[in-house]
Parts: C-alpha cells; structure tokens; sequence
C-alpha cells in the first residue's frame, strides 16, 4: 500500500476492515494445526500492529470519522484478541488432556467405591434409564489441595459420605457439583416435562460428561486405553440397556455420540470458551464492535461522502465504485463478525451445557417462564454438525477393470488420488444404524466376530476359512467375505425381473453397503482398524492384483460371476488366487450347499447380521489419535461406533473373555487342539515325513554330541542325512 501511487483514504479503510478479517477464525484445518495455536496468536498479534502502523501512517489522509472508527476498532481487536489468548488458555490441549483429564479420572475413581458397595457396605445399584447410580462429571468447583506431598485437583463428589460412630451418614449435595444423575433427578420443567424437548436438553448434557471421559483415552498417560475397575458390567448396561432402552428410538445412541464427538471435534480443532468462563466479555466487545461498524458504514462519512482534490477515485457514469467496494467490505465484516458470535459462541453446544448447568444449579430458576423460554430457544438452534453422515464404499471385484484414465491419474499423483478415484459414498442411513445397534443390544454387549451365528444356523462350514480364524486375523477374512458378499450380490442382480420382497432389499443394501466400507477402511483407512497397517495393504492390493489377473478376460458381472463360482466348486485349492479362491468357495457354500441355498431372504439376513456384528468386531482399538484425525474432513461413521463401544468398556483390540461372547475362532482352536491331544503317535507318520525332509536341514538348539565330545551348545546345527525322529 505503502508503495502504491494510488491515493484514495477509502483504500485504506477498505485495507484496515480485511486485516480485521484476519483475526476472526476460530477453527483449526488439521488435527496438527491445533498445536499451532501459540504461532497463530502471534501472527494475529503482528496483524494487530501492522494495522496501528498503517493507520498511524495515513492519518493525515483520513478524516476524523474514518481515523476515530479505526482507532477504536483496533482496541477492540486487542481486547479481542486477550479474550482469544484466555479462551486458547482454559481449552487448550495441553490442559484439557493433563490437567481436565485429572478432575474427570479423581472423580470417577469414587464411582466404584460407592456404587459397587465397597463403601459402608451398601449394595451396588444403580439404573442406566434414569441413571441412578451413575456420576459421569459435567461441570463442578475445582479445589486444589496437596495430599501426602502430591497435589490434587479435585472436584466434590456428587455423594460423598462421611463416619460417624460406626455410622454412614450422607452429606449434603455440593451445590457447584453437576453430574448426569443430578440433571437426570433435576425437578424443573425444561429437564423433567417428560417430553421431546427434555430428554434432548438430558441428552446433551450426558454427551459432553461422555466427552469428559473420552478425552483420557487421547492422554498420554493412557495409551489409548481408559477403564474404571468393577465398572464393566455397569458400563455395558449404561449403552445396552440406557442408550439402547427404546427400540422405537435407537436414533437416539447415535445423537448422543454425535453429539458427544462434536465436543471432541472443538476441543481439537477449535477454541471455545470453556464452559466455566462468561461470555461477558465476548458480548460487550461484539457488541462495540458491531457498532462501530454499523457507524462507520452508514454513518456521515460514507453517506456525504465527496473525493477530496487530488484523491483518485474510480467513477463509472458517475457512480464512485470505491464506495461500493468499500461498504461491501463493511457489510461482510459485520456478517462474519455476527455468525462468529451468535452461531459459533452463542448458540455452541458448549454454551447450552453451561446454561443448563447453571439451570440445575439455581432451583430458584426452576419453572420460570422468563428463564425456561429463552433456554428452549438456545437449546432448539444447532447451527454446528461436525460428521458428514457418510462412509466411503470400495468394492474389489468392481475395481478389476479400472478406467485408463483413472490409472493414469492414479500413476502421475502416486496413488495419492486413489482415495476419491476409486472410491464412492452412501449415506449412512437408518437401517443401517439400527443393524448395528440392534446386534449390539441382542448380543448384550458381548460383542463376538458374528461367525458363531452362521455356524449356529448352519449357514457355513468352520472348514471354509479355518486357518483365518486361528490367530483372529481381521484383513483375511474381511476381503474373503467381502469376495463372498459380492458374488452373491451378482447372483442376486443377474434376474432384474424378478420381484422381491422389500425386506429381502433392505438386508442386502445393509449388506453391501457394510461389506463396501470394511473393504474401503482396509484398504484406505487401515489406521482406524486395529488390524496390522502393513498387512491390510499388502494383501489388499494383492488381493487386487489377483483378481485383475483372474478376470482380465471377463466383460460383465455375469462372465465374472460364472468364472468366481467356476473357481469356488473346484476341489483343488487355488493357491495363484487364495483370497479370491476362498471367498469363492464361501459365496459356493452359502449359495449351493448351505441350508438357505434357495432362501435368498434368509441369505441376505444373515449376511446383513454378519456384516453388522463385523463392524462391532473391528471398531474397538487403540488408535483414538487416528480417530480424532479423521475428523477434521467428516469423520468415519466407525469413529462413532468405536466411541460408543468405549463407553461400554469395550476398548481392546482383542475383546477379552469378560467383554465378548466366544467367537467361531474360539471353538476352532477348542476343536483343533482337542483333536490333536487325541491322535495317537504313529511311527509310520514319521517315517513318511522322513521322506520329504531334505538331506541338510538346520535346526535350532542342541544335537546330540559325538562319542567323546563335550557338552555343546552349537545354536544352529547340520544334520546330515537325518531324520525328523533324530531331530
């Protein structure tokens, strides 16, 4: 500007209102961002002092209107900016993950000694429909104290007790303390109406406590992995039979989480204010702010406003198109400025969890009109959606014959374009959601692999897959079923004509639409399952390879179909293609030799119900900072099953006995070692083995020492035309 040999003061306000611009954002673009809060602070800073200079440097241009709007407003933009500086302090990482992490796990460490009845002997109770018994932490007073030389930061309990003469006696509810319980028993009408409206206010209250206990799982301290001892079954329930209560309602699990990761999604990517601070402050600095601006584009100086002699203004049949730029550029300040404050702050879910809050604090607001109407309009607007309610789709046999100019793009970006090239979306509809909640609630919690059902009903032979099962290898089975599914959907669309029942629909679109985003989640976001990285891509794209192989020759889904089913009826196993091979023999099994071979609704029922439990099987892992990464383009609808599993203690990778009901691989390995104990020794065996033994084979350990030779531990040792018996 300085070097420009334009001379017009409105260029300069013009400049001034953009700088402004620059220091409205709140929102980090990638999940590493969020640590360049300090850096970005001080670019706003230099912003900040760049705009005083530039004022300073024209004020003798600018008349006494302009100068005083742009004074003023630069001192707002410092206010604003320490207000940034307090908010970024109070919600930032480091704090919430160390500090706020503190609270919450000091808090709930109290939960098992009061309700598993280790505290006065009382016994456990506790109820997941009107939580009862659950102290999930909202908001409370935090007091700092040091105990036994370490300093604590605690919160007060929400039913502390005390001993007296032998005695339990209750204390009084701190009043500054707010659980789920205490919202839950709260006697106001915005809470307990009963209706719609008060079981969501409810809601989003238990979504941010939900939050609370999510973030241990990013501290460090925990690598991932957060559990309270004596606290699975409670917290099976709380999902199981709370979440999951109502069956007309299952929708209403998957807002919680929603919810919840929204909260998750700010605390990464964006710097609200905590819901301990006013927003005071924010409102009278927005508040000046708009003033000033509304002053300065409607005041004097721009309705009279004449070009001074020697200014050089741009006139087009005599209209001052300087005028125009620069109240368009007013006007968008003022729309941004407003959407920041009333959407992003005033109508923040942050915001209404502080109100209600202070709801339930405050009795003397219960049943007031002039208090409870204002509080159901904010908790009405949500102006913030954070999942893109989408899942990616991928499916290998639709991928043998890629596009030339696909691969071509593929190969100049170095795969890097793969992801959108050669994948697809659906939305994540309810009959999907409500599969995979309903195989959740039906199987109590105890979430298995989904083969034992199909072993059960008969529909598959534990022979088909076994080596897959011994070691719970996921991406093996995965993409063999993935195979599996998709021969069958070629079956099922090789007779457009022929009417089926919707039901018959509904499982096979649950099915192909699952099936689709096991494959796309192994193949292009292997680090959301707890699955080996390396591993899922390798045989993926071997996979891949192999059937590109297979069926080059292949022009149509039918010729492919002909050719699978071909290659799952042959006797001789296809080692060239054993992935393909296998989810050939399984599509062969479950359409020609299993009991629902001529049951096509039965089939996709099953397949759905596999798909479903698949799904529940692989979301529990360690990888909470891959999750949390995937967030910022959309999040992953795994990332909320995984979030919800969490909340039921389901958090391993590989479920233990206490957490999961035992899988077909459990019964395999049963069967497998109780048939190998009862195999007799059979000399011969050896014998013939002997003859495939190569004349030099190494062995680990110790062989047996020469006549005269010493002990000696040769590590690796030849053995010249030995035998296995001798080795």
């Amino acid at each position: 500007m300085q070097s420009s040999s334009i001379k017009n003061e409105l260029f300069v306000v013009w400049a001034c209102f953009l700088l402004l611009l620059l220091g409205i954002g709140l929102t980090a673009f990638s999940f590493n961002d969020s640590n360049q809060q300090t850096r970005s602070m001080m670019n706003q800073g230099l912003h900040i002092i760049y705009l005083l200079l530039l004022i300073i440097y024209y004020k003798g241009q600018l008349r006494h209107t302009f100068l005083i709007a742009l004074f003023l407003l630069w001192t707002l933009s410092v206010v604003r900016l320490g207000l940034r500086v307090r908010a970024y302090r109070s919600t930032c990482r480091s704090r919430g993950l160390v500090r706020d992490n503190q609270i919450v796990k000091e808090y709930m460490e109290y939960e098992p000694l009061h309700s598993g009845g280790f505290v006065g002997g009382t016994s456990a109770t506790y109820d997941p429909k009107t939580m009862d018994g659950y102290i999930y932490l909202i908001d409370g007073k935090e007091v700092k104290k040091v105990v036994r030389g370490k300093e604590v930061i605690q919160v007060a309990y929400r039913q502390p007790q005390k001993f007296s003469g032998g005695r339990v006696e209750q204390v009084p509810v701190p009043p500054e303390t707010v659980d789920v319980g205490r919202v839950w028993q709260c006697k106001g009408n915005l809470l307990a109406s009963g209706d719609r409206g008060a079981s969501r206010h409810k809601d989003l209250c238990l979504s941010f406590a939900l939050f609370n206990m999510l973030r241990l799982r990013f501290g460090a301290d925990h690598a991932g992995d957060i559990q309270f001892k004596f606290q699975g079954d409670k917290c099976r329930d709380f999902v199981v039979n709370g979440l999951l209560s109502d069956d007309q309602d299952l929708d209403r699990a998957f807002r919680v989480v929603e919810t919840e990761l929204g909260f998750l999604f700010d605390f990464f990517y964006a710097r609200y204010p905590s819901i301990k601070d006013t927003l005071a402050p924010d409102m009278v600095v927005y508040a000046a702010i708009l003033a000033t601006s509304i002053f300065t584009l409607l005041g004097p100086g721009l309705l009279k406003y004449k070009p001074t002699q020697g200014t050089q203004s741009i006139f087009i049949h005599g209209f001052n198109v300087d005028l125009l730029i620069i109240r368009l550029v007013i006007l968008w300040y003022i729309v941004i400025e407003s959407y920041q404050f009333i959407a992003c702050l005033i109508f923040s879910d942050w915001h209404k969890v502080k109100m209600l809050c202070r709801y339930v604090r405050n009795e003397s607001w219960h049943n007031r009109l002039l208090v409870e109407i204002p509080l159901k309009v904010l908790c009405h607007f949500t102006f913030s959606k954070h999942w893109k309610g989408s899942m990616g789709q991928y499916f290998l046999l639709d991928d043998t014959h890629p596009h030339w100019f696909k691969s071509f793009l593929s190969w100049i970006s170095l795969k890097s374009l793969d992801t959108s090239l050669m994948t697809s979306s659906t939305k994540v509809d309810s009959d999907v959601k409500h599969a995979v909640l309903l195989q959740l609630k039906n199987c109590n919690g105890k979430v298995t692999d989904g083969m034992m059902m199909l072993y059960e009903m008969g529909l598959i032979d534990p022979s088909l897959d076994r080596t897959c099962w011994i070691g719970h290898k996921y991406a093996d089975y995965i993409q063999e079923w993935h195979v599996a599914t998709s021969i069958c959907s070629y079956a099922l669309n090789l007779d457009k004509n022929k009417s089926r029942s919707a039901e018959l629909m509904k499982n096979h679109g649950i099915a192909t639409k699952l099936s689709g985003y096991c494959m796309y989640l192994m193949v292009f976001q292997p680090e959301l399952v707890p699955a080996s990285t390396y591993e899922s891509l390798s045989l993926s794209r071997g996979t891949l390879q192999n059937a590109r192989d297979f069926l080059a020759d292949c022009k149509s889904n039918k010729e492919k179909y002909e050719k699978l089913m071909n290659l799952g009826r042959s006797s001789q196993a296809n080692f060239e293609f054993l992935t393909v091979y296998k989810g050939a023999q399984i599509a062969v099994h479950l359409t020609e030799k299993s009991r629902v071979r001529d049951d096509e609704e039965l089939r996709w029922k099953a397949l759905a119900n596999f798909w479903a439990n698949m799904i529940l099987y692989i979301a529990p892992s360690d990888r909470a900072v891959a999750h949390a990464a995937k967030m910022a383009t959309g999040g992953e609808f795994i990332t909320i099953v995984w979030a919800m599993l969490s909340h039921a203690h389901i958090v391993d990778k590989f479920l233990p006995n206490n957490q999961s009901a035992p899988g077909l691989h459990t019964l395999i390995e049963k069967q497998f070692l109780e048939e190998n104990s009862k195999v007799p020794f059979d000399r011969s065996m050896v014998a013939d083995a002997d003859r495939v033994v190569s004349s030099s084979i190494k062995v680990p350990g110790r062989v047996k020492k020469k006549k005269g030779e010493k002990n000696k531990d040769f590590g690796h040792a030849s053995i010249e035309g030995g035998s296995l018996e001798n080795c």
